[in-house]
């Protein structure tokens, strides 16, 4: 279970990072702050679950097998960039954000591809890329959506920009998602074949989960976020996007799970 809660962690992390640029600075510097240091926080208890269950050296059973080391190295310059980043917008060091931002998220981009299986690596690094987007996307939706109380002139395009993000992240998760159950790898397709036939099959069983939490359920509340943002009602859009993130983290662990336990990389 360390390797999924590591997993999950560090990909909400880097997906609210990712988000950043999508937000206009009229959100002001205490958005940004919050986020980043969010992240931090949560690069930080990634890296002390590696550490607490895998030490330094490693072993086989930890993410990137020969390659932890490098991959716990980039992780903590991931998250060395992501506190520089936060330090850069309160202090209002304009030039270091974007730089800062842009490392942080480069280096967590390559600890993703330091613990894709090699003979899977581009349909779970597909999968990792795109559950970074999705979880990003939904974090960050709803927080803005709180941060209209905070800035009152904050124009309405934020929120619609980062909606029409979820959707993307949310199409292109269901992309990958079915790729890998009917593509070449059949990632859990007969584990489901099998609940869907009323049989017994305990993978099957979170297969199905995982798409009903985290892909069906979130893409039936789209519209409605959709319609509450273009009628201006942001705390009705931000009430049913804490449910979209409910809904989304809960599919992302199942699917984390899946990928570690079972070897099904949805």
């Amino acid at each position: 279970m360390t390797t999924v809660f590591f997993l999950f962690l560090l990909h909400l992390s880097l997906g609210l990072l990712a988000t950043l640029p999508f937000v206009p600075d009229r959100a002001g510097a205490s958005y940004f702050k919050f986020c980043s240091a969010a992240a931090a926080f949560m690069m930080t208890a990634a890296l002390c679950l590696l550490w607490r269950r895998f030490d330094v050296v490693g072993g086989p059973r930890a993410p990137g097998g020969a390659a932890y080391p490098m991959l716990l190295a980039v992780v903590g310059a991931s998250l060395a960039f992501s506190v520089l980043y936060n330090r850069a917008r309160h202090f209002g060091w304009r030039g270091a954000q974007g730089i800062s931002l842009g490392a942080a998220l480069a280096a967590g981009i390559v600890a993703v591809l330091l613990g894709t299986p090699p003979e899977q690596r581009v349909l779970v690094a597909a999968t990792d890329l795109t559950s970074i987007l999705l979880l990003g996307a939904a974090a960050a939706a709803m927080v803005l959506g709180h941060w209209y109380l905070v800035v009152l002139d904050l124009p309405i395009a934020a929120l619609r920009r980062m909606t029409a993000l979820l959707l993307v992240g949310l199409v292109l998760r269901g992309i990958v998602v079915t790729a890998a159950l009917m593509g070449p790898a059949h990632a859990g397709y007969e584990d489901a074949r099998l609940v869907a036939s009323w049989l017994w099959s305990p993978d099957g069983v979170f297969v199905w989960m995982r798409l009903l939490f985290g892909i069906a359920g979130p893409l039936s509340l789209i519209w409605f976020i959709w319609k509450t943002v273009e009628i201006r009602s942001t705390q009705s859009a931000t009430g049913i996007l804490y449910v979209q993130l409910f809904l989304v983290m809960s599919g992302e662990l199942l699917a984390k799970y899946l990928r570690v336990t079972a070897g099904l990389p949805l």
